[in-house]
């Protein structure tokens, strides 16, 4: 295998320059004289085709693309890989960079070697045999999921979960029906993909191309009369989802009081009414003419939040060994030369490196940053509605993966309609509980290792807008004081024509000496002599909100607090813009 570490090295230093030679003679070895390539620089992106002296070129001043890491355009070719995900995810991740379709029937035919027992082994957490398993024979894995009793397809989801078995039994029988399928061929005579790796490899491809529902079971029933009976391919969407299951990451479903008050969660799960407002858990629909009463009717949650626990998808990150070896990339891959390429490079990371030592001796440990946002899922602005999904960045991973949307790890959704506002935090519950372990440390397997090791983890900061952040913060951002940095520091004037704040003050950051602090007529028409307030710090946060109290829910009588609209008063200790505290 070849060293393609140059790639990442600065165009200016003798690794870079030598790699772009090794490049070039491996680019250009079956290419006739005089002929050309598809240049992957930062700006062709391998769209054009290039002299061997312009891609050299090219190459020299511009860069190369740093996810070209496999050269499938210039005739390298895949290998195999611990995921089954992996050669797929590879290829598309090349190919999307290079302007070409994700897939073709051509690469569709090349996926049977697709490491099935890798994928079980990182969906099982066999650490045990990790070593073993990825390389017994077929008679071996035969005898293994020979020993495990068989599943019954024909039992329903429902008798199924009823059932009254061990976690450990039901996790050996679904590992026997997949290790079975892993080695069985799809029909006598084809190599190309066994009964799971199709299965796999069509909701791969439903995911990168955007299917609908309907239109993979219309797929489903073009295969089935296509192919030999022997495939016995599911007969819809909800079959074959409900085969491929336990290979994936499931969520929770959570209920919540219809007014954001509370959810019931932990010690209130078994609550059938809200302790702050006293609205009912479930929401009950009659139809017309029905008299039924509402005890009779089938219970329907009032509000169902999706929760995707964190430490199982985290524990997924390292259940690979190239996602394992990328989650150090930030300590032990990283150029650190002084330059930001990185928020490892920034202030805020190297602050709670030194802060918290031990959490950072271990570069397995994950940083985490946390965004959100209302959007509409209907499409149609002029309806009132707003869904706020939670999503987590792994900063651990390399920057031109950490920021793909594959790389984003979904947290939860806050149903609507309405926006939750202030009443996020009831929400966040589930997430902060499990952060909350993570930082004690969880016991995870590193496959790139093939050892053990405590695993924590810490979310570093937020990322939103202003009102968003005004949602997670708790300080208003709209007003007299919107400033959340300045606090009741911030200057404002209020329009009472226009019913509009404005802020003003801006050359307090400006040195004593400066001319604009004198400029009157050019700004507000007074001289500027005040020096720039000092930014909040936890503990003065902390004294602001001792002793107030802020009860979460929607439409309860809450005493408002005023605001004035002068800009000259005093606001150091009179600053009453929290919109909540913990």
């Amino acid at each position: 295998m070849m060293d393609k570490s140059w790639m990442t090295k600065p165009r200016t230093c003798n690794e870079y320059k030598d790699g772009v030679d090794q490049f070039l003679t491996f680019a250009f070895r079956d290419v006739r004289h005089g002929g050309k390539i598809n240049c992957p620089c930062v700006k062709c992106k391998n769209k054009s085709t290039r002299s061997y002296d312009d891609v050299r070129t090219h190459l020299r001043c511009n860069g190369i693309l740093q996810g070209y890491t496999t050269w499938v355009r210039h005739g390298e070719e895949h290998e195999s890989s611990s995921s089954p995900f992996a050669q797929v995810s590879s290829r598309t991740d090349n190919q999307a960079m290079s302007g070409q379709p994700c897939t073709s029937p051509a690469q569709a035919a090349n996926m049977r070697n697709d490491d099935m027992q890798g994928l079980l082994n990182a969906a099982f957490s066999m650490t045990d045999n990790y070593d073993t398993l990825s390389s017994s024979s077929d008679e071996e894995m035969d005898e293994i999921a020979f020993q495990c009793p068989d599943v019954d397809d024909s039992q329903s989801e429902d008798d199924t979960i009823s059932e009254e078995v061990g976690d450990q039994t039901k996790e050996e029988e679904i590992l026997s029906s997949f290790l079975k399928d892993a080695q069985a061929k799809l029909y006598p005579g084809c190599d190309a993909f066994s009964k799971l790796s199709f299965l796999v490899t069509l909701f791969h491809l439903k995911c990168l191309h955007g299917w609908t529902q309907e239109s993979f079971t219309a797929i489903l029933g073009v295969l089935s009369a296509a192919l030999p009976k022997e495939a016995n391919l599911p007969k819809n969407y909800h079959a074959a989802k409900k085969i491929i299951r336990g290979l994936g990451l499931d969520y929770v479903k959570i209920h919540a009081c219809p007014k954001d008050c509370m959810i019931f969660h932990g010690d209130r799960a078994n609550q059938e009414t809200c302790h702050v407002c006293g609205s009912s858990r479930w929401a009950y629909r009659k139809k017309k003419g029905e008299p039924t009463e509402p005890k009779e009717q089938k219970k329907k949650a009032a509000k169902v939040l999706r929760y995707f626990p964190l430490i199982p998808r985290l524990k997924r990150l390292y259940a690979n060994e190239q996602t394992s070896a990328d989650m150090r990339w930030h300590d032990e891959g990283r150029t650190k030369d002084g330059k930001l390429r990185h928020p490892a490079d920034g202030q805020a990371w190297k602050d709670f490196d030194s802060r918290y030592d031990k959490f950072s001796a271990d570069s397995r440990n994950v940083r985490l940053g946390l965004s959100s946002d209302g959007f509409n899922p209907f499409r149609n602005m002029n309806c009132k509605h707003s869904t706020w999904p939670v999503v987590l960045i792994p900063y651990n991973l390399p920057p031109w993966i950490c920021m793909k949307q594959t790389s984003f790890i979904l947290s939860m959704i806050i149903p609507g309609p309405d926006s939750p506002g202030n009443d996020i935090d009831v929400y966040l519950q589930p997430l902060i509980d499990e952060l909350e372990q993570l930082w004690q440390g969880v016991e995870t397997f590193d496959a790139s290792s093939k050892k053990k090791f405590s695993l924590r983890a810490a979310l570093m900061w937020t990322l939103n807008d202003l009102p968003a952040l005004a949602y997670l913060y708790g300080w208003s951002t709209k007003g007299t004081y919107a400033c959340p940095s300045c606090a009741g520091l911030t200057r404002s004037f209020f329009f009472k024509n226009g019913r509009k704040c404005s802020y003003m003050g801006h050359r307090r950051w400006l040195p004593l000496s400066h001319s604009y602090r004198r400029r009157k007529k050019h700004f507000d028409g007074t001289e500027e002599k005040e020096l720039a307030p000092v930014t909040m710090s936890g503990s003065s946060m902390l004294r602001m909100c001792a002793g107030k109290v802020f009860v979460y829910g929607k439409k309860k009588d809450q005493p408002e607090e005023e605001e004035g609209h002068t800009g000259n008063q005093d606001r150091v200790g009179k600053q009453k813009k929290w919109k909540k505290t913990e």
